[in-house]
């Protein structure tokens, strides 16, 4: 059965655990990466890494090899923060990674291949020891820098999970994202086919509704996802969870609270 990861800055800490989590899940800004966690928490930790390092957003898929470095560096000082955060918790922590590869404009599909190199390169160089990394899917249309950009790879469930098994990477299912992406291809994949493709390898859930191509982090219920239908795969996985709603955290935390509640009635046990 799914367990309920509540999301948390290093700030609030205390206060979410009043919600009784089975599982932490930091969702770090850079300012964070230097913060020290005080007091033990008797749960596991999941850190998700920066996308911008100050105002700088990261690619770990860059072309520009300077950049990629750039973006290796800053990842594996997220790494060795989780790793000094986790002596604060309990077990090996997790971490995600956005594998990048984002353009103001769509890259054409024979140019893909060298994004996915240039990623697998920067895992390459990212010092792992003593942390589960997570590569999660991405959407189709995000918005950087107040702009509309393009996100190229970890899109298409069968790249997710033929690049993860090659090359012995966990995976972060999220659906808002997943959700997006099946929409911006016309519904020719639908989210239950997604979820069922990147199931064996996937390790952590982020979990939100989507309206359209880019509109993410909607309330449990409000968007375009067919809940029934996605739970029957996820509903019973014995990962941990995350609510990504926007402004969740507001009002002592209402809107996660609002969405664990919508969504109790699909987590039961079911065979996996």
């Amino acid at each position: 059965m799914i367990r309920k990861a509540w999301k948390a800055r290093p700030h609030d800490l205390a206060e979410v655990m009043k919600f009784g989590p089975e599982v932490v899940e930091i969702h770090a800004s850079s300012q964070d990466l230097d913060k020290e966690i005080e007091g033990k928490f008797d749960v596991p930790l999941v850190v998700h890494f920066p996308e911008y390092d100050g105002e700088v957003l990261m690619d770990a898929a860059a072309i520009e090899e300077k950049d990629r470095l750039k973006a290796e560096a800053f990842y594996n000082k997220a790494l060795s923060t989780t790793r000094r955060w986790a002596q604060n918790f309990r077990g090996t922590p997790k971490a995600i990674i956005h594998p990048g590869g984002m353009s103001s404009e769509p890259r054409k599909p024979w140019e893909r291949a060298s994004l996915y190199d240039q990623f697998k390169k920067t895992m390459l160089g990212l010092q792992q020891g003593g942390v589960d990394l997570m590569v999660e899917n991405m959407p189709p249309q995000p918005w950087f820098y107040g702009g509309q950009w393009f996100c190229n790879i970890f899109l298409d469930p069968k790249d997710c999970l033929s690049y993860c098994v090659a090359n012995g990477w966990s995976f972060c299912f999220d659906a808002c994202h997943a959700q997006m992406w099946c929409r911006s291809v016309e519904d020719l994949v639908t989210l239950r086919k997604f979820a069922s493709t990147v199931r064996p390898v996937t390790g952590h859930l982020h979990i939100s509704d989507a309206k359209g191509v880019d509109g993410e982090g909607i309330q449990i219920g409000d968007g375009d996802i067919d809940w029934p239908a996605l739970m029957s795969v996820l509903g019973g996985m014995n990962v941990p969870a995350s609510l990504e709603i926007w402004q969740g955290h507001k009002d002592g935390f209402a809107g996660f609270s609002e969405g664990w509640k919508r969504l109790e009635k699909y987590l039961v046990p079911v065979a996996a």
